[in-house]
């Protein structure tokens, strides 16, 4: 395999696996009037496509909010322009005895909120592909 060849290889690649970087695709919707949107997000029998996050300037994260969000429970998947962390607490409402525990889920790719634990991002798999190419080429 020549060089050349290779970098054609790689450049189409590249080009199948990154969209335009303009905006990003997330799931968008809330348990409390989607029942499909639960922590366990059922699509089973739904045709659900992320959507693209252009109503938010500059988004660049994907959301999974999952027990006590902005005063509500339930689960919550939305477009975001602020990385929010990995993180879970216990959370106590004004005057409720009861503790919720709450968790928030970033991530940065397309349709990275929609599955039950979130996925970090493609790096790892274009670096072990590179990585497998570049071995190749200089056996």
């Amino acid at each position: 395999m020549n060089l050349c060849y290779a970098v054609v290889l790689f450049s189409c690649l590249i080009l199948a696996l990154v969209q335009k970087s303009s905006a990003i695709y997330c799931y968008q919707c809330n348990s409390n009037e989607e029942t499909y949107c639960s922590e366990l997000f059922n699509r089973e029998g739904l045709v659900i496509e992320p959507t693209v996050c252009d109503g938010i300037y500059e988004a660049k994260f994907c959301i999974k909010a999952t027990g006590m969000y902005e005063g509500t429970i339930g689960t919550r998947r939305f477009c975001s322009s602020r990385n929010h962390g990995n993180t879970c607490e216990y959370v106590r409402r004004p005057g409720d005895e009861r503790e919720y525990r709450s968790c928030i889920y970033t991530c940065s790719s397309d349709g990275c909120n929609g599955a039950s634990t979130i996925s970090k991002s493609l790096f790892p798999i274009l670096g072990s592909f590179l990585s497998i190419i570049l071995l190749l080429l200089f056996k």
